[in-house]
């Protein structure tokens, strides 16, 4: 059977072998990743919270979306959250390079073994699976017997900041990525495509729990502007709950029915107000 599906005999037994070779895992490398995962964010997150809640906080208090700011009980909980779902996202980066090493995964490192086309293909793909599986298990985790145990602690912020993006429930953080190691399984994916859809993944989090409205008041008024997601979709999400479940698209909130019915409203008035 091809290993576009599952390995073979002889991959198995293969890997097997190399078992052992884990634990020969260069240490420095595994430093390196256990620091650099949550670093990258803590800075990623670092830029945004100071710049809209402390520097420009009254230039810019316009386009707050919420007029409540948050309590420091509420960030330092956040903080310490989301770095225990760094540690676990640097543990999945660690298993990534493992399955990588004994020859799991279809991850390429020069661009033209498949092409510029396919490179950017595969990255606009890899984000639409993203942005489904992500909307899936988001309402799975809305289900009223997960909720209370798992997600409810991401929806502890009401009133969401920068440092909401990653505060969730290690079970949580696990399920974000747990597609990660399917997909490079199955499909030949560049290395530069991963740090890329990595890097857009934090990037689209921290804009989405920023509590502040950055895009275009004519957002609303494009053709594919009314697809995007925008801070304020998400922080009706946290306001209101049973709804916008989208990440990057809001597409699949409008096919199915779970987009709020006054988003464009909500829109509307803060980017009136501002």
């Amino acid at each position: 059977m091809s290993k576009l599906f599952l390995p073979t005999f002889f991959q198995v037994e293969n890997s097997l072998n190399k078992v052992p070779d884990l634990l020969k895992f260069d240490k420095a490398e595994i430093i390196i990743t256990l620091l650099i995962v949550p670093m990258r964010f803590l800075i990623i997150a670092s830029i945004f919270y100071f710049i809209f809640y402390k520097i420009m906080k009254n230039k810019w208090i316009h386009l707050k979306i919420q007029t409540a700011f948050p309590t420091n009980t509420q960030l330092i909980s956040e903080i310490l959250y989301s770095v225990s779902t760094m540690l676990i996202f640097s543990f999945m980066v660690i298993l990534v390079l493992y399955l990588n090493q004994i020859g799991y995964t279809k991850i390429y490192f020069n661009i033209g073994d498949y092409g510029i086309i396919y490179f950017i293909s595969s990255l606009v793909l890899i984000m639409l699976i993203h942005d489904l599986y992500f909307y899936l298990s988001h309402r799975m985790m809305h289900n009223e017997r997960i909720f209370p145990i798992v997600h409810s602690v991401h929806h502890r912020s009401i009133n969401p900041t920068p440092w909401t993006a990653f505060s969730i429930h290690p079970i949580e953080a696990f399920i974000q990525l747990a597609w990660v190691p399917i997909i490079i399984m199955l499909l030949p994916i560049h290395y530069y495509v991963l740090m890329i859809w990595s890097f857009n993944m934090t990037i689209f989090n921290i804009i989405g729990h920023l509590g502040f409205e950055i895009f275009p008041k004519q957002l609303m008024n494009y053709r594919f502007g009314k697809f995007i997601f925008s801070s304020t979709f998400h922080n009706l999400h946290h306001s209101k709950v049973n709804c916008n479940y989208g990440l990057y698209l809001i597409i699949w909130d409008i096919l199915l029915k779970t987009l709020h019915d006054n988003y464009k409203d909500y829109y509307n008035q803060i980017k009136l107000d501002s």
